[in-house]
């Protein structure tokens, strides 16, 4: 994910991705959102939810709830938290869901595609492969 994102989800979530910067021996946000930008509009609007039902918590418990890794695996999205409510299972199940049917290059409709590698890609991204 491009810096500029990573920087605006850390800005706007600091509850949520309290731990970007922390050192590898304690997560795995140390390396940042490892997704392509498609996916980012997903991922923006779970942590909204994320981070309101973290400040909805006791303010003692907040702390324990925080993404310990955002990233892609086997063609879908990934969002691991230290911690989390049913409710929280639900908004990251309901995210995980909507990048299945979302390109992650580009962010319009995609599939899951094969190539060496899953990937949720669009037709026109599947063709190019812009990445590479």
């Amino acid at each position: 994910m491009k810096k500029e994102l990573d920087n605006q989800l850390c800005r706007e979530f600091p509850n949520l991705y309290r731990d970007r910067n922390a050192p590898m021996s304690t997560t795995c946000m140390c390396w940042g959102f490892d997704t392509m930008d498609g996916w980012f509009d997903i991922i923006y609007r779970c942590s909204a939810k994320l981070e309101k039902m973290i400040l909805a918590l006791p303010e003692e418990e907040r702390p324990h709830c925080r993404a310990v890794q955002v990233k892609e695996k086997f063609g879908g999205l990934r969002l691991y938290m230290s911690a989390e409510t049913d409710e929280m299972s639900d908004a990251i199940e309901e995210a995980e869901r909507e990048a299945e049917a979302t390109c992650e290059y580009c962010g319009k409709p995609g599939k899951l595609r094969e190539g060496g590698w899953l990937f949720t890609l669009c037709d026109e991204c599947d063709k190019t492969r812009p990445w590479r």
